[in-house]
């Protein structure tokens, strides 16, 4: 059974891109998963994604190292993604449990 979270990023910013967002597991600074990406979502507002994601790796196989990394991507073309934004977060507290609530993600 793998690890599922809520992905949640808001930004309120005129002239709306297309955006797609990438999240891939890392531990000991190395990849632990390939990359997952969203999918393409239509943006009026502002940007607003509210999905689930389900990591391929059982509770048990996560080290304490264990961190998401996240990077926002902005499409100016066919085939021309470029990185305009991104985050990373931790999987465990410092009192080692696994974070278990929903994460609000700031991109920088």
């Amino acid at each position: 059974m793998g690890k599922s979270m809520l992905l949640t990023y808001i930004a309120d910013i005129s002239g709306l891109s297309d955006l797609y967002i990438s999240c891939q597991l890392w531990t000991d600074g190395k990849e632990y998963t390939m990359p997952f990406r969203t999918p393409w979502k239509e943006f009026n507002k502002s940007y607003t994604w509210n999905h689930v994601i389900t990591l391929p790796i059982p509770y048990n196989a996560l080290l304490l190292s264990s961190q998401l990394s996240f990077t926002i991507w902005d499409v100016r073309g066919p085939g021309r993604p470029v990185p305009v934004g991104g985050s990373t977060m931790s999987l465990f507290t410092s009192k080692r449990y696994v974070l278990r609530e929903k994460e609000l993600m700031v991109g920088h």
